[in-house]
């Protein structure tokens, strides 16, 4: 079955319309001017707008030096109206990502970037734990494989699922063996490997999610999944675009209500 992104991440915001508006803003920073991040931040700009959330986009040029972004990401975040900030990945690569992250305090990091806190999950963990949940999967005595341990989506599902999988593997898109994988019930993916997992690496059943997006050489946006090939074997899998993306989006403001209210 193919998991409706758009519609969990629908029944998510429906949850937050029935609470407080955060009267606080939410602040979104953009530096240089890549398409695919833009993108990705009109898509929490409509989500705020849905909400009735207040959400200003900070866009700096990466002429900037290190000290200087540093500065204005710790004036945002000391800003009394400021209820969250976020600064969409990946940064230019003349910069010191952590350097840059740790000027957010995790009492407005939406992002969980910058450290655990019981209050909240990564929004691709929350995403995850909400897909999950939605289909009636539970992972206790499931063999577990994320493919890829990026920052955003491998490292906190990764920490999410320790202690709960019967068996969790880890590996990055550079040693990926579809033979361990074919022995999972449950893959994770986002390397940003457009069509990296194929039907023939996955067994009958099995749940597959999909986070990563990528173009292939022809320039069609596609996930990690080849997913004419993978949805004929897999028992659950997410479509890209439809599929994780809104409801990680949907979670980033879950959270910005928990930490803003």
């Amino acid at each position: 079955m193919i998991i409706d992104g758009n519609n969990i991440a629908g029944k998510i915001l429906k949850e937050l319309r029935k609470q407080l508006v955060p009267e606080k803003e939410f602040a979104a920073i953009l530096v240089g001017d890549d398409s695919a991040s833009l993108s990705f931040l009109k898509q929490k700009e409509m989500a705020a707008r849905s909400l009735g959330v207040k959400f200003h986009l900070y866009r700096f040029a990466d002429s900037l030096a290190q000290v200087e972004l540093q500065k204005k990401v710790r004036a945002i975040y000391e800003n009394p109206d400021v209820g969250a900030v976020i600064i969409q990945l990946p940064l230019p690569q003349k910069y010191d990502r952590v350097a840059v992250l740790n000027e957010i305090g995790i009492d407005k990091d939406v992002d969980v970037l910058n450290g655990e806190t019981s209050k909240i999950l990564a929004p691709a963990a929350g995403a995850l734990q909400r897909i999950l949940q939605e289909i009636n999967f539970n992972v206790v005595e499931k063999d577990v494989v994320i493919v890829g341990s990026g920052l955003l989506i491998g490292r906190p599902i990764a920490d999410w699922l320790m202690g709960k999988a019967r068996k969790l593997t880890i590996m990055n898109k550079g040693g990926y063996e579809s033979s361990v994988v074919r022995n999972a019930d449950l893959v994770v993916s986002g390397t940003g490997v457009p069509r990296l997992i194929k039907g023939d690496d996955i067994k009958n059943g099995a749940v597959i999610i999909d986070y990563g997006y990528g173009r292939d050489e022809s320039d069609t946006l596609s996930g990690d999944v080849d997913f004419k090939s993978v949805s004929r074997v897999a028992g659950f899998v997410t479509p890209t675009p439809g599929g994780t993306g809104p409801i990680v989006v949907a979670m980033l403001f879950s959270n910005f209500y928990k930490l803003a209210n």
